[in-house]
Formats: C-alpha cells, sequence, structure tokens
C-alpha cells in the first residue's frame, strides 16, 4: 500500500528531521566528493546553525517545504528569492538551495511533488527564474534537475593551492 504524502511548509518542530536530511545529503556529497565536501558529522554545528538562521529569519523570501508519509517526514525542499547579479536580466531569482528525499521513498514521485509546490509559490511571488547548483558529480541529482527542465547556464571551476 502506498503510503499517504502531504506537502507542507515546515515548522519549527520539524527542525530535527530536516537536520538528519541535510546531514544525511552532506554524507552523500562527501562519498562522491571526498576532496571537496565535508560529511554530515564534520557539519553538524554549521548545519544546525544555518537552518536556525533559515528558521528565524523573516520568512517572506524563504521556503522550507517539508514531505510527510503517514505523518513522518520523508524529504524536504529549501527555497529563497534573492536579489540576481548584475549580469542576469531578471531582477530578482529563485533558488532551490537543497532538496532531499529520503532513500527508501525515491522513485515515488515525492520530489516532483516537492518541487511543483516549490514553483507554485516562485510563481506566486512573480519569479520568472529558477536556479539550482548541484555538484557536477552528483549523476542523480544532475538528472532529477534535467527532468524537470533545468538547464546548465554556467560552470563553478576550483583550484586547489
Amino acid at each position: 500500500m502506498m503510503a499517504e504524502i502531504e506537502i507542507e511548509e515546515a515548522k519549527k518542530e520539524d527542525f530535527d528531521e530536516i537536520v538528519r536530511f541535510q546531514m544525511g545529503l552532506a554524507d552523500y556529497h562527501k562519498r562522491i566528493n571526498p576532496e571537496y565536501f565535508k560529511s554530515g558529522r564534520e557539519r553538524e554545528e554549521q548545519i544546525k546553525k544555518w537552518l536556525r538562521k533559515f528558521f528565524l529569519k523573516k520568512r517572506n523570501n524563504r521556503k522550507i517545504l517539508i514531505a510527510k508519509a503517514n505523518g513522518k517526514a520523508v524529504g524536504f525542499f529549501m527555497g529563497s528569492i534573492h536579489k540576481a547579479h548584475p549580469y542576469c536580466k531578471e531582477e530578482k531569482i529563485g533558488e532551490i538551495s537543497v532538496a532531499f528525499i529520503d532513500e527508501k521513498f525515491r522513485r515515488r514521485g515525492i520530489g516532483k511533488m516537492l518541487f511543483e509546490e516549490m514553483i507554485k509559490w516562485f510563481k506566486k511571488r512573480k519569479i520568472k527564474l529558477v536556479e539550482v547548483i548541484v555538484a557536477s558529480k552528483n549523476n542523480i541529482g544532475i538528472s532529477a534537475w534535467e527532468k524537470y527542465g533545468f538547464r546548465e547556464i554556467k560552470k563553478t571551476m576550483k583550484l586547489n593551492l
């Protein structure tokens, strides 16, 4: 039997679950590129501090959506609206900064549900351009974002000194 999925705005009570997901995402990134990323344990306090700030700041330009299956958190998306870079045609852009679905609940359309709800929020706020940053070795993420219609427009490159 398929669990009933609900998408809702995250509340302060969801904080610990979002930290757990964020740490899982950090662990995944460390596995795919250990020379660049820290694990969840290495970043736990940073993650908590960053999320607290996200939760506490004025929420009109920030949104955290959480997916729940029969009341249990199974994934989330974080989005924000900010002033665009001077080289961009749009004045404001939306950004999906974090997206994570629990492994046991992937490939069930939950990410798509979260994505569609986030897009509704951006449209309501009259945002015409949404960006997402995805690690170049994150083939799962790249594939998902491409499926939602995202296309590469720039690359971030690094040089170790």
